[in-house]
């Protein structure tokens, strides 16, 4: 096991981890809001990244170490006080680590019995290159798409439970649960740097998605998530037409890059690409089998 490589330079590299970290800490902050009376953690975890803990029936992105090793290893105290968090709830630790994490913290996992489960891409654009990319694939400026007679737009304040539950159909026959669903299209409505849209099909949403305008400290990033598509609707450009609604609209916003996260070799990574945006790095996810799960 080792480092996966950079396909742009450190510096932008460095910027989107910056974006994604920001981005899992507002999901904590909102979720604190949702759930007062529970023990919601979102903090820094030492030499690089970002922990969130929710609650159980949340597993995955409520539930998640991310950019780990970006600053440093990861030493045994670290992994120790990761794996007795999520004991906490009765999960195991998903860690995910960072392009520029050095061979020793794979090490670490390892000898931890952390076992590899995925790898996750990092897919970004800067956004004044990309200006040919969202007017060349018929949608047009003003959000129609020729090809199907479909309407991008931003929802109505009247419209917030049904981009939720939009969101919950299109993801779930993915396996995830409906929980997990509505409570990340929840947490979006309520996020003040999101953005939310909707895909429309003879008046019908088709699909939903969402734009965060995420400030790091080397500039302003459009991070693209919670892309979801109605079953009946998938294979017509639905989610083509949602990426370019955001790039347009972060182009307006004056956010100079665009990132969005896939797992490697799904339709949404070749959406994205579609759409102009190109690897920038993949990180691999980690987590351990049950029968280890003891908090060390």
């Amino acid at each position: 096991m080792s480092t996966l490589p950079l396909s742009i330079e450190p510096h932008l590299a460095h910027q989107c981890e910056d974006a994604e970290a920001l981005h899992i800490w507002r999901q904590g902050q909102v979720c604190a809001q949702l759930y007062p009376d529970q023990d919601i953690v979102f903090r820094p975890v030492p030499n690089g990244g970002i922990v969130i803990r929710t609650l159980s029936v949340f597993t995955g992105k409520l539930n998640r170490a991310v950019g780990c090793g970006n600053d440093g290893d990861l030493a045994r105290d670290t992994l120790r006080e990761l794996g007795s968090l999520f004991a906490v709830i009765g999960l195991a630790p998903e860690i995910h680590v960072s392009p520029f994490a050095r061979p020793p913290t794979f090490d670490s996992l390892m000898a931890h019995g952390y076992e590899e489960k995925g790898v996750l891409s990092t897919y970004w654009c800067r956004l004044e290159d990309s200006a040919n990319e969202t007017t060349s694939t018929g949608t047009s400026s003003t959000g129609k798409s020729s090809a199907v007679a479909m309407e991008t737009r931003l929802i109505a304040a009247h419209e917030t439970e049904e981009f939720i539950e939009a969101s919950i159909t299109g993801f779930q026959s993915n396996g995830r649960s409906r929980e997990l669903l509505g409570e990340l299209a929840r947490i979006a409505t309520r996020r003040t740097d999101t953005q939310l849209f909707i895909a429309l099909v003879g008046n019908k949403i088709a699909g939903s998605a969402a734009l965060a305008s995420i400030e790091t400290s080397d500039g302003g990033v459009a991070h693209l998530y919670l892309d979801s598509t109605l079953p009946c609707y998938r294979g017509r450009g639905v989610q083509q037409a949602l990426i370019q609604a955001r790039l347009r609209e972060a182009q307006r916003r004056g956010l100079p890059l665009a990132t969005t996260i896939t797992r490697v070799g799904d339709g949404s990574a070749r959406n994205a690409e579609r759409a102009g945006l190109r690897i920038a790095y993949a990180s691999s996810i980690f987590t351990r089998p049950p029968r280890t799960l003891r908090g060390g």
